[in-house]
Order: structure tokens, then C-alpha cells, then sequence
């Protein structure tokens, strides 16, 4: 009789003064249903569990029935038991049984779990109970519902008859599950529902025989939302996903697609993840498209595969597939810029090792052409394989850092007029770094050695030619700071000059063939760097002094960076004379200037802007220009303005954003527009609903795939029932990608 003994101390400890019924005791206490779904945090239990494993029990009184082993608590009655809690007006304990037996306002509350009833019972040795009459909380991400019984079978598993399941607020019915029966598994993280309707605004629109779906964050079997819009070229497009979750590690979907224009699409996608590597294989095929030419092959597919990963300490890898059945797939059946905007698709496979102040990468790399303007002869050329040895390592001897760079490729192409062939390219150099804090200095040597065994070469040509050149470079800069003061926030300005002298003798070049070499777009990076092309067949000639300016603005406080404007050029004293094919001699005496600026005002507002202009120019001076203004709060209003220009290739203006109207509805919209060809590349606008438990996403787009073609026209629809499902595309990952600043909820 220790549970007795127990319970008659407690009673005769509280007597028969009333026991304090906290302000709110309704089944909402503490709960804010303010905030919208999913909660930020579990709501934490509204009582304090006791310290050990007895059960405590405060009431306004009770009768002992000694012989036939029970207690009848009346009044307002609390148990507390572990992380259990039950409030009733009465209460009747069985100590041979272990039951507990209450009605009258009865209040259960477990973590993550509220209920009242009218009455109920509980199996206290077997942590079962039942409960008649039934209004339910789940607390950890925000439901609710009522049922006519629950019953609860262990603290993981709880059976609702009856039932209805909402997100919404109290008082809130935007959306309701009804269903017969309705099971709820914390333990996988599932609900399961038999005979359901589905409302929304009260009116039935979908019933469902069994549904199931998750309770938390946790993966499970079965058909997602279906996606539905509708494009030019696809016209109504429709997907029905069923994803199913094999093991903890490994999944797959499978959608087919069916578009009004085209017909049935069937894709699908099987991710693994294992100890030491992960991987991701997408495939889709259409087998009769109705909307090709006779005279082109109908059946119509696409496959990738990523994988990568360390299968052994030091040693990884990363592979990359993808292969489309021909030049127009992503066109026709892409629906965003990025994807559709893509001319090469890439074929790669990668291994590397990492010693100690060294790395080793072998590669195969190949690329499929899908832009239907670019002839064969101008494929990227075929590296099969690779071999790059890269080696770093500082403060060895006397401080130095020795360097060392070595190239082995065997070029191929699929133009048997091309010139191919085998190249190798090693690079040893020393730097000596000096760094003190108020200022650097490093000079660095290097040699580089080149040698070509090719076939194909042009009559007259040494098929075997080489090059051997040595590069010195001296960069320097110094700090200078000091404290300022405005708008009373303490700040700290600097001033930083740096100076890179480049010294490269001239080689003749014009010998040697062009695999992977092109100019490196120029920037105020480039005013630091040693070779002015990128690849290895050329080694820019220099004699050259780089002098640059940067100051910048920091917050004493917090160090945020708050201004940085930097400004540089190149002057040149001699002409360079190594150049690409076709691109006559530079013999100008200095380069482009160069400026950047980065500005945070304010906690809302930040810009970027930047400019090339060339002094050697009387017209068109300005090579290269952009700038950005950003605007964010936090009620997530967004506005992003930008301007891009490159003299002769692109002119362009972006403008887009996010702007609540109010606390629900919101504008959503973008409009890139290219002044160079007097066209709209990108526009979309649209707007989004979110009541808290419900949000709808609506887009109209209009994508610009090619200058010579008409702009394909589609609608983006997303319906989510927030703690359910959500129906249509994903709209939320598409405004995350095109608006910056944009997060989903």
C-alpha cells in the first residue's frame, strides 16, 4: 500500500484548502496560435513533473476504501505522474487494478499531447488509456482536432475515431480532415487516416478512402502533392509523384507527367546515401512526343548521375553525367531559365588525394553539345584523361614556400580535322611571404615548362613543339587605420594601397596549338594575377605594375564591414605581344580602370556596383558596368534593382521583389529585361496568400529561351494545406531562385 501511503500524505499535506487552478486552464494554456504553422519549438509542458516515478495527486478531497483498495478524489483533482499530467472533478484510483478512472472537465497532457474529455480511463501499469468525447492538441508543431473516442495505446501511438485534423488556429476552419479513424505514430512520425474528406472554407472537396501522411519532418512511402500548370509548349502539364522510402538511406520517386501537347513523360529519382559516398540518378523518357516533325525521332529522354564521396582516408571522388536525346529537350520541357539557358552539358569524373601540403586529381571530361548554333569543329575538346599534382607548402627553409604545378591531358575531339594530342606542364616556383600587421610583402619566381606530342597538326608545323618561360612577381601593401566617430557609432577606417609588379619575358607562341585557353574576364582580381589568360597553351608576356587603393569602414563594435571601395589599374611597359588567334597585339600603356563598391546602409539597404572604363577609348569607354541596390525588412519586404553591362554583348536591366500587402497577401514578381536586343529575356508576376495554416502561390511567366524564337508562356500554381500536403508545382523554390532575399516560410 506505498502508492496509498503516498497518496494519504499528499491529502493530508494539502487538507481540504482548494488546490490554485492556474488562469488558463483551458487546453490552450501557454499555447500561442499566433504564430503559424510549423511552430517554432515544441510547446513546453504547462506543469511541473515530480521528481521521481511516485505518482502525486492534489485534490479538494477524498474517500479511502480501504477494503476494496481504492480512492475517490473529488474537487479539482490533479495527478502528476513522470511527464503526465491529469486534471478531472473526480478521480478514482484502483490500486489492484492500476487504473485511474476520471470524469467531469477532464484535462490529460503529455509532451507534445493535450487532450479533454468528458471522461476517461487510464491503464496505468500498461501506459494505456481511453478517453470519450475527445478535443486534441498536438504541441509540437501546432494541430488540433476533436473525436468522438481516442485511445491512447503507449505514449507513441495514439487511435482517434471520428476525428477531425486542422493546422488551423482555434476558431480557424481554412482547412479540415475528417476521417472515420485516424491514427497518429510519433514513433515514425506519421498520421493515418481511413475514409477521409478533405474541406476547405467548409466545402468538401476531396475524399480520400485512406491517407496518409507526416506528423513531423520525417520521410514515408506513398503519393505526394500532384504538380499541375500549364506552358506553350506542354500545354496542361500534370504530375502524380509516389515516393518511396526503401531504407533510411535510400529513396526514390517516380512521377510520371502527362502534358496535353506532348504526352506521357516518365521520370524518376533514386538517391543513396552511404558511409562513405552519396548519389543522386535522374531519368526520364517520352516515348511518342506528338509535337515533333515528322521526320524527327519521337522518343525523347534525358538521364543524370551525381555521385561523389571519400571511400578511403585521403583518397575522394565526384562524378557528374548528364545526357539529353537531343538539342531541343531542355528547351522544350525545361521550365526555368537556368536550366533552359544551358549550351553544354558536362560529362565528368573526378578522383583525387590529398597529402600533406599536396593534392593529386585525375579527370575524364566530356561535353554534350545541346546548342543547336554551335557546329561540331567547336565542341569543347575531350579530356581523356587528366592528370593535375598541385603542391603547397609554406614555411619551410628560411620561410620560403615551395610550389609546384604539374599537367599531364590527352586532348581529343570528335572532328577528325582537329588538332589533338597530349600535353605536359609542369610549374615549380618559391615565394617568400613576409607579413606584419601593418602591412606584406611577398616575392615569388616561378618556371614553367610546356611540351606538346600532337597529331593532326598543320603541315609545315613541328608536331612536337615546347616553351619554356620564367614568371617574377613582387606584390606589397601596407594598412593604415584609424578610429572615427558617425552618427555616434564608433567606426574604424583603413586605408590599404597595394602595389604587384609582374615580370614575364616574350616567347614566340603562335606555334602552339589552343585546347582549353581564353582571356580571363578582366576585374580587380585580375590586377593580381600572373598569366592574363586562363589554360595552360599561353603564357602572357608582361612587364607590368599593378597599383590598387582600397579603404573600408568597420563597425568598432561588432567589426561588420560597412563600406569597401577599391579602385586599380595596370600600367604597361611594353606591348604584349602573345595573343590568341585572330587578336591583333595590345600596345596600349595601361589597362581598363577598375572600381568596385559594396555599402551596407542601415540594417535595410545595401548596394554593389562596379565599372570598367577604358581611357584609350573615345567613344564607348565604359567597357563593363553593374550595379545593385537591395531593400529587406524584417516584414520581408523585398526590392532588388540591378543593371549589368559588357560593351557590345550585353545591356541589361533586373528588377524584382516580394511586397506584402498586408499580413497575408503578398506580391511576388521579375522582369529582366535586355536593352542591347530590346527584349523581355525573363517576366514573371504573381502574388501569394498565407492565412497561417494555408498558403496559395500564383505565377505567370514568360521566358525568353533564344533571340530568334517566341517567348514560351506558362502558369505556376502552388496550394499548400500547411501539416497536410502541398498541390501544384513548387513556386517556392522557384521564387528562391529568381528573387533575391526570398525565403519560404
Amino acid at each position: 500500500h506505498t502508492a496509498l501511503m503516498r497518496l494519504e500524505n499528499r491529502l493530508s499535506s494539502t487538507g481540504s484548502t482548494p488546490v490554485p487552478v492556474p488562469a488558463d486552464a483551458g487546453i490552450d494554456r501557454g499555447l500561442n496560435w499566433a504564430q503559424c504553422y510549423p511552430w517554432r519549438q515544441p510547446a513546453p509542458l504547462s506543469f511541473q513533473p515530480p521528481g521521481d516515478r511516485s505518482m502525486v495527486v492534489d485534490a479538494n478531497g477524498a474517500t479511502l476504501q480501504q477494503q476494496a483498495n481504492r480512492v475517490q478524489f473529488d474537487g479539482k483533482v490533479i495527478v502528476r505522474r513522470e511527464q503526465r499530467m491529469l486534471e478531472a472533478d473526480q478521480v478514482v484510483y484502483d490500486k489492484g487494478e492500476e487504473t485511474l478512472e476520471a470524469s467531469g472537465n477532464v484535462y490529460f497532457e503529455q509532451p507534445q499531447l493535450r487532450l479533454s474529455a468528458r471522461q476517461a480511463r487510464f491503464e496505468l501499469d500498461r501506459d494505456r488509456g481511453e478517453l470519450e468525447q475527445v478535443e486534441y492538441r498536438l504541441t509540437d508543431q501546432g494541430a488540433r482536432g476533436r473525436a468522438a473516442r481516442a485511445r491512447l495505446d503507449n505514449p507513441d501511438q495514439t487511435h482517434l475515431e471520428q476525428i477531425t485534423y486542422s493546422t488551423c488556429a482555434p476558431g480557424s476552419n481554412g482547412w479540415q480532415l475528417e476521417a472515420e479513424q485516424l491514427d497518429l505514430d510519433r514513433a515514425s512520425g506519421t498520421g493515418t487516416a481511413r475514409n477521409a474528406k478533405l474541406r476547405f472554407k467548409g466545402v468538401p472537396f476531396l475524399y480520400l478512402p485512406y491517407a496518409s501522411f507526416p506528423i513531423d519532418d520525417r520521410r514515408k512511402s506513398g503519393f505526394l502533392a500532384p504538380s499541375l500548370g500549364s506552358g506553350d509548349r506542354t500545354g496542361i502539364d500534370l504530375a502524380v509523384p509516389y515516393y518511396f522510402n526503401i531504407a533510411p538511406n535510400v529513396d526514390a520517386t517516380f512521377v510520371p507527367r502527362y502534358m496535353t501537347q506532348r504526352g506521357l513523360l516518365l521520370g524518376g529519382e533514386f538517391r543513396y546515401l552511404q558511409p562513405r559516398h552519396q548519389g543522386i540518378i535522374r531519368a526520364e523518357v517520352l516515348p511518342d512526343d506528338k509535337d515533333v516533325a515528322e521526320d524527327e525521332n519521337n522518343t525523347r529522354g534525358a538521364f543524370s548521375y551525381q555521385a561523389s564521396g571519400r571511400p578511403a582516408p585521403r583518397w575522394g571522388f565526384d562524378l557528374n553525367l548528364n545526357y539529353v536525346s537531343d538539342k531541343r529537350y531542355l528547351d522544350d520541357l525545361g521550365n526555368s531559365l537556368a536550366v533552359t539557358s544551358a549550351r553544354q552539358l558536362e560529362r565528368r569524373g573526378d578522383i583525387t588525394y590529398s597529402g600533406n601540403g599536396w593534392n593529386l586529381l585525375g579527370r575524364t571530361q566530356y561535353f554534350q553539345t545541346i546548342d543547336p548554333n554551335i557546329a561540331d569543329i567547336n565542341r569543347p575538346y575531350i579530356r581523356l584523361p587528366q592528370l593535375l599534382f598541385d603542391l603547397n607548402r609554406p614555411n619551410q627553409a628560411q620561410g620560403l614556400t615551395y610550389l609546384m604545378r604539374g599537367e599531364y591531358v590527352n586532348f581529343d575531339h570528335s572532328n577528325d580535322t582537329r588538332v589533338k594530342g597530349q600535353r605536359l606542364d609542369l610549374m615549380p616556383g618559391l615565394a617568400l611571404p613576409v607579413i606584419r600587421p601593418w602591412g606584406f610583402f611577398t616575392p615569388r619566381a616561378s618556371l614553367r615548362y610546356t611540351k606538346y606530342f600532337l597529331d593532326n597538326q598543320q603541315p609545315g608545323m613541328d608536331p612536337n613543339p615546347d616553351r619554356a618561360l620564367g614568371t617574377l612577381s613582387l606584390d606589397g601593401g601596407l594598412f593604415f587605420e584609424r578610429n572615427a566617430n558617425w552618427f555616434d557609432s564608433a567606426l574604424v577606417q583603413t586605408l590599404e594601397p597595394r602595389l604587384f609588379y609582374l615580370y614575364t619575358p616574350y616567347e614566340d607562341q603562335s606555334d602552339l596549338p589552343n585546347f582549353d585557353t581564353a582571356f580571363v574576364d578582366f576585374s580587380f582580381a585580375s590586377l593580381f594575377r600572373e598569366n592574363r589568360f586562363s589554360g595552360t597553351d599561353r603564357v602572357g608576356d608582361a612587364n607590368q605594375l599593378a597599383a590598387a587603393l582600397t579603404t573600408r569602414t568597420l563597425s568598432e563594435n561588432t567589426g561588420q564591414e560597412l563600406l569597401r571601395a577599391s579602385i586599380g589599374q595596370i600600367y604597361y611597359f611594353r606591348d604584349r605581344l602573345v595573343q590568341l588567334p585572330g587578336i591583333p597585339v595590345m600596345d596600349n600603356s595601361s589597362s581598363s580602370l577598375v572600381a568596385e563598391l559594396a555599402a551596407r546602409m542601415g540594417s535595410r539597404w545595401s548596394t554593389r556596383a562596379s565599372i570598367q572604363w577604358n581611357p584609350h577609348k573615345k567613344s564607348g569607354a565604359t567597357e563593363k558596368g553593374a550595379f545593385s541596390l537591395h531593400y529587406q525588412d524584417p516584414q520581408q519586404r523585398i526590392a532588388n534593382l540591378g543593371y549589368r553591362m559588357t560593351d557590345q554583348l550585353v545591356e541589361q536591366t533586373d528588377l524584382s521583389g516580394r511586397w506584402p500587402l498586408n499580413s497575408r497577401i503578398s506580391l511576388v514578381g521579375r522582369w529582366t529585361y535586355s536593352l542591347l536586343n530590346d527584349v523581355t529575356n525573363l517576366a514573371f508576376a504573381g502574388f501569394e496568400y498565407d492565412s497561417c495554416c494555408w498558403r496559395v502561390r500564383l505565377i505567370a511567366q514568360q521566358l525568353l529561351t533564344s533571340v530568334d524564337e517566341d517567348p514560351s508562356n506558362s502558369l505556376l500554381l502552388q496550394f499548400e494545406l500547411k501539416g497536410l500536403a502541398s498541390l501544384g508545382q513548387r513556386v517556392d523554390d522557384y521564387l528562391q531562385e529568381n528573387i533575391f532575399g526570398y525565403h519560404a516560410n
